[in-house]
């Protein structure tokens, strides 16, 4: 068996790869759909790294995207992407920021969703940096989401849309030497949390994601900059300074942001979406970050007149768990999520029939998406597991949180035994997902329109052992179409 980390990271590529499937069903309901009809997202800071992989995996997936990047070469090639425009746009120049509005009010699509993803970093000893270096750390990685963000509020009012910051888990947990590049993410964790208070009543919703250590370019057009500017490390109190801030920072090594752009996918398709999207490489970091945040607590308690005992911090954190978003999970149902989806996915049958047998929550959601067992059974084609689940009372029409049920699931993914299985259980044929597709739909859509669906899941869920046959899915759509119109 897998560790528990690496179990719930596959039930997060589970719900997210849903809720690819459901959006991009909005798109192929209608065909070749025409892009004005796309909601439509700026993204700043996309000409590498964290940027250019959320605007690919948005233009990819129900969305039109105007990129903003500096440079001539990159608007070029974002400009060559397929629901793409590219917006020259340096969100430290306010008539560049007018400009975009303008063009973004011009094109007549409105604007639901802004990424404010550009940033950069600098980094060094606080009592030695010049402050030049810390005003231009601030005016990109802070004064650029107020600005950007201001000038486009009354497209988001309009459209009820919603805010999206590029944070870091460094605005959680501090460093030596990273102290500038703290302080303006600390800033965006403050910034996010008073405009979320702010555009509620105009109901746009408002969040921040949190990386840690992905594979990025920032880190080098530091040093480029540092190099640029004749950086020296002669006379510093801490000896080589240089090579202390560059030397481990290489982030080559580092995955591709793949999840990153995926929490943004989430918060933009969301019903219910989350305030806080921390999204982490491995349990190292995740730890590192939690602890930090109780450590401060601890602090923030210390030797005060109104200090709380253990008991009392304890009592609110349970308080705090229970009003966090339906998609949160304590950790026992997260251990019995990732116990039953995981042995559903493996294909475990005698441990899905052991856990059925133990009492185990046979409609517990995972904690990502919202998918119940059946649900990833349905994805998965797990048929037996299907019916074990049937068998034993599993909810035949629970949906995830973005609408799916294991139904509409299983008749997508042309499991033709899994769908007679739930048709006998009484599974309802009319319910439709958040995009309003109905098993029926997505069957009778033309395959040519549902392909690249289907080569994102494979690409996704693959390394967990999805297969896709796709002269299998073509022959057995039309019969589950039969079987779902009786």
């Amino acid at each position: 068996m897998l560790l528990r980390n690496q179990a719930s990271s596959r039930c997060t590529r589970i719900a997210l790869a849903a809720a690819v499937l459901t959006v991009s069903l909005a798109v192929s309901e209608v065909g070749a759909q025409e892009t004005d009809d796309l909601p439509a997202v700026l993204v700043t800071g996309t000409s590498s790294g964290i940027g250019l992989r959320m605007t690919e995996v948005l233009s990819e997936n129900g969305f039109f995207v105007y990129a903003g990047a500096r440079k001539a070469e990159d608007l070029a090639r974002l400009d060559a992407m397929e629901n793409v425009k590219a917006v020259r746009l340096d969100v430290t120049i306010q008539s560049e920021i007018d400009e975009a509005v303008a063009l973004v009010e011009e094109e007549g699509r409105g604007l639901f969703g802004l990424i404010n993803n550009a940033g950069v970093a600098v980094m060094g000893p606080l009592i030695e940096m010049p402050e030049a270096d810390l005003d231009f750390q601030l005016d990109v990685n802070l004064f650029g989401p107020y600005r950007v963000t201001k000038a486009f509020a009354d497209l988001l009012i309009e459209s009820e849309g919603r805010v999206l910051t590029t944070s870091s888990i460094a605005g959680i947990a501090t460093g030596p030497f990273t102290g500038a590049y703290s302080m303006s993410k600390h800033g965006v964790e403050a910034y996010t949390d008073a405009l979320a208070a702010e555009m509620e009543r105009f109901g746009v919703a408002v969040a921040v994601v949190e990386p840690g250590n992905y594979k990025s370019r920032i880190l080098a057009s530091m040093v480029e900059r540092m190099e640029a500017l004749g950086y020296s490390a002669e006379g510093s109190r801490w000896g080589s300074m240089r090579d202390m801030i560059t030397g481990p920072l290489d982030r080559s090594q580092y995955d591709e942001p793949d999840d990153v752009a995926m929490a943004a996918l989430h918060f933009l398709t969301n019903e219910s979406p989350k305030r806080r999207y921390m999204v982490v490489p491995n349990q190292f970091e995740a730890d590192l970050t939690i602890r930090q945040a109780f450590r401060e607590l601890a602090q923030l308690n210390q030797d005060h007149a109104f200090s709380h005992s253990r008991e009392e911090l304890v009592e609110m954190l349970d308080e705090a768990l229970t009003e966090a978003p339906p998609t949160a999970a304590t950790s026992a149902d997260t251990e019995a999520s990732v116990g039953l989806h995981q042995a559903v996915v493996e294909g475990d049958l005698e441990t899905v029939r052991e856990l059925i047998e133990a009492g185990s929550d046979l409609n517990v959601k995972e904690p990502s998406g919202g998918s119940s067992p059946l649900l990833t059974a349905a994805t998965f084609g797990r048929t037996e597991a299907a019916r074990a689940l049937i068998d034993a009372g599993a909810d035949v029409n629970q949906q995830n949180n973005e609408g799916s049920t294991a139904l509409l699931t299983a008749a997508f993914m042309a499991h033709a035994e899994i769908v007679e299985a739930l048709l006998a259980a009484g599974a309802d044929k009319s319910i439709a997902n958040m995009t309003g597709s109905t098993p029926l739909d997505v069957v009778t859509l033309p395959f040519e329109n549902l392909e690249p669906i289907y080569d994102y899941l494979g690409a996704v869920l693959g390394p967990l052992g999805l297969e896709l046959d796709y002269e299998r899915i073509k022959a057995t759509r039309p019969m589950i179409a039969e079987m779902l119109r009786q």
